[in-house]
């Protein structure tokens, strides 16, 4: 089975980056076009403050649209397009497969992001790619064990993972202040409202809010348990 997975992790990676790769430099590019361009249309000079600005701008609509890119479909498509039956006509193990197939998607998904920073770098001004690389990482792992969890009970993942987060943050928007039953529902909904705190303390004192970061990826890693346990349990097919 091992070998047999590592094999299939050569694979992984080259129809990461040859499928999703593309997706996300171009999805990049757009967002950081339209913030960035006109300010360079205007022959402002970019300095160190409004760098900071227009990285914290394009950084978390790049991060959650590029990250649902990259987890679509992360089991689902193997069900739908019946890639299964020659996936797992070997002996493999179909949760490490997944959770291969997962590692290698936010390898892929960092890479891109990396590139990105270094066009952000050409174009506007350069900045520590660690705190963004940070950022962006935090952001992949907290939706990914939901992403996994959703991918492997429904066919069309996609719809049902933006209506999750969707409602999360309208949800949150409407009753963060509430009691009663409105902050039962809150608590059980991904706390994705979390991530722009994380983004701010990241971006602009360079710390990192360890209960966020915790609660974060304690919800996604039992999504991601679940989503493991639905594999084994359930028929593929």
């Amino acid at each position: 089975m091992g070998s047999n997975l590592r094999r299939y992790g050569l694979w992984q990676l080259r129809d990461f980056a040859r499928d999703r790769g593309p997706s996300l430099l171009i999805v990049g590019a757009l967002i950081g076009f339209f913030l960035i361009g006109p300010v360079r249309a205007m022959g402002r000079t970019i300095d160190a403050g409004m760098a900071r600005t227009l990285l914290a701008g394009t950084l978390s609509p790049v991060a959650f649209i590029s990250s649902l890119i990259a987890l679509n479909g992360i089991v689902s498509n193997d069900r739908k397009l019946g890639y299964y039956r020659f996936l797992f006509s070997k002996p493999v193990s179909i949760p490490a497969y997944y959770v291969q197939l997962f590692v290698v998607s936010f390898i892929g998904f960092i890479a891109a992001a990396a590139l990105l920073l270094g066009a952000f770098a050409i174009f506007a001004r350069p900045v520590s790619p660690f705190g963004p690389l940070l950022y962006c990482s935090l952001v992949f792992l907290s939706l990914g064990g939901i992403a996994l969890l959703v991918s492997s009970l429904f066919r069309y993942d996609w719809t049902i993972l933006g209506a999750i987060f969707l409602t999360s943050t309208i949800l949150h928007g409407m009753w963060q202040y509430e009691e009663g039953w409105r902050r039962m529902i809150l608590a059980v909904l991904p706390p994705l409202y979390l991530l722009s705190d994380v983004m701010s303390g990241i971006l602009s004192r360079g710390e990192v809010n360890a209960q966020n970061v915790l609660w974060l990826l304690g919800y996604s890693a039992v999504c991601f348990a679940a989503g493991l346990f639905v594999l084994r349990q359930r028929s593929f097919g």
